[in-house]
């Protein structure tokens, strides 16, 4: 069988399982009847908020690739992740086509691999300030729905000097940090080097990258609007993370039930009812993943016949 025929092939069983997916969720959450007394200018503004990621990732994608990629073919690729995502594990699908999409502008394997590495360890410092700034404003909000977060932060200094104190006093577990952390980070120095050497271009990959978990938050404040409920935009950069966390943790494709079940749960935690934070979650949810993919099927179609991916 020819790489292009067992291509077509995969395209096929992966279309299949995404229309049984999709169509049994949609069912099951019963989005409409929920949605039906919905504020309609709060779920444009989410709407609209739900693009704001896609623009945070081509826009640090673009800025820290080696090589000149079009935004416009990048913007369908991010879009043609959605897809993938729905069929594939923690991402990891996604994390292919735009590895797959940098070997196709003339990178090798192991350079468009770590050129990836690059866009998400720069992703997950600036994502973890965002999340340490967020927890202290919570902490110092005295209006704060949540219960003092200063607990949560003890015990995870603890667990993490635990765990520093534990790989470093065992030697398998030495080993395998040093394979796992410190040889991958070794392997993207020198391409982090060079993107640092130019200031405009760090400025437009953080810029992208903070504007990801925000955009995702400004679309779940929107959500909450839209059924009735309200929480702080920092709160809910914490719930949108946590969020990410449980679905990467999850091994099922497009984190279905993992990722509704974290966000209401984080919104609750905000002060919002039960049924609210519900419609919610479902709102963001399908924003966010859910109304994305047949227009996904269609990128990843049009990605594959200008060989593209």
């Amino acid at each position: 069988m020819t790489a292009r025929r067992a291509w077509r092939v995969v395209l096929v069983v992966a279309t299949a399982v995404a229309v049984v997916v999709l169509t049994r969720r949609l069912e099951a959450a019963d989005l409409g009847e929920r949605l039906r007394s919905a504020d309609p200018v709060w779920v444009l503004a989410a709407a609209v908020c739900s693009l704001l990621p896609i623009a945070g990732n081509v826009a640090s994608m673009t800025a820290l690739s080696p090589v000149p990629i079009p935004v416009p073919r990048t913007v369908v690729v991010w879009l043609a992740t959605s897809f993938v995502n729905l069929v594939t594990p923690s991402s990891s699908g996604g994390v292919a086509l735009t590895v797959r999409y940098l070997q196709r502008r003339g990178l090798p394997l192991a350079v468009a691999v770590t050129t990836i590495g690059v866009v998400q360890s720069t992703s997950f410092v600036v994502t973890g300030v965002l999340v340490l700034t967020a927890l202290l404003s919570a902490g110092r909000s005295a209006a704060s729905a949540l219960s003092v977060p200063w607990p949560v932060l003890g015990v995870g200094a603890a667990a993490l000097t635990v765990t520093v104190l534990v790989v470093r006093w065992h030697p398998r577990l030495r080993r395998w940090s040093v394979r796992r952390v410190v040889e991958p980070v070794r392997a993207e120095w020198p391409a982090l080097r060079r993107v640092l050497t130019h200031p405009g271009r760090v400025a437009v990959a953080l810029l992208g990258h903070l504007t990801v978990p925000l955009g995702f938050a400004a679309t779940l404040a929107c959500s909450a609007r839209a059924v009735g409920g309200e929480a702080p935009l920092l709160l809910l950069v914490l719930v949108v993370v946590g969020s990410s966390a449980v679905t990467a943790a999850v091994p099922v494709p497009g984190g279905i039930g993992a990722s509704e079940a974290a966000l209401t749960a984080g919104l609750v935690a905000c002060g919002l009812g039960a049924e609210a934070a519900l419609s919610a979650a479902l709102l963001h949810r399908a924003l966010t993943f859910w109304v994305r993919v047949p227009p996904a099927w269609v990128a990843l179609l049009w990605l594959r016949r200008r060989h593209a991916v």
